[in-house]
């Protein structure tokens, strides 16, 4: 489901023919009460979301889980706006046409969190993906960059990704880069040939 819970809640009372007003008397709430849950102007409590969910027979937990996922995704939202903002205030995306913040890419987000954020900032970026994703897009675009990045890519390597010997790894990340751009290089020539 894509709308929000207010949104549902509105096509379940439309669909039944009866009046907000109606529904709010047949579940022993105030009218006034509903129509803030529709509008979006107050959180559903769980004893309304019961009460819901029994009146037009709904799965036990529907709307509380479809209200905590709208409450996910808007802070994620959020704190993408944030960072962007941030980020754009210290011209991070200076070849981007930023408009538009989802027209960021999220790689590029996390690339310039990573180098250009403190540590708050950058600690908000864990709540915005997963950490598996931010360690791939850091190994992919950062820590193969060798000298140019390695201190910046040892403490990120030890604070975020709990990694023992970041030399080490860091140098093993940066020997398959280069032995997959050898690779490459390599077929693209016996091809040419």
């Amino acid at each position: 489901m894509d709308c929000n819970v207010g949104q549902y809640i509105s096509e379940l009372v439309a669909r039944s023919g009866l009046s907000q007003a109606d529904v709010a008397r047949e579940i022993s709430v105030s009218r006034q009460s509903l129509s803030y849950v529709i509008c979006g102007k107050r959180d559903m409590s769980l004893q309304l979301a019961m009460k819901l969910e029994s009146y037009f027979s709904l799965p036990d937990g529907e709307l509380m889980k479809m209200q905590a996922l709208q409450a996910v995704q808007q802070r994620k939202q959020e704190i993408r706006t944030h960072l962007c903002e941030v980020l754009v205030s210290k011209n991070a995306f200076w070849s981007y046409d930023v408009s538009s913040y989802d027209a960021i890419p999220d790689e590029e987000l996390i690339e310039k969190c990573f180098t250009q954020l403190d540590m708050d900032d950058i600690d908000l970026m864990f709540e915005l993906y997963p950490r598996k994703r931010i360690q791939q897009v850091w190994r992919e675009r950062m820590a193969i960059q060798g000298e140019y990045m390695q201190m910046l890519n040892i403490m990120i390597a030890m604070y975020y990704f709990g990694i023992k010997e970041p030399e080490k790894y860091l140098a093993k990340v940066e020997r398959q880069h280069i032995n997959k751009i050898l690779k490459q290089s390599l077929y693209a020539s016996g091809i040419n040939n």
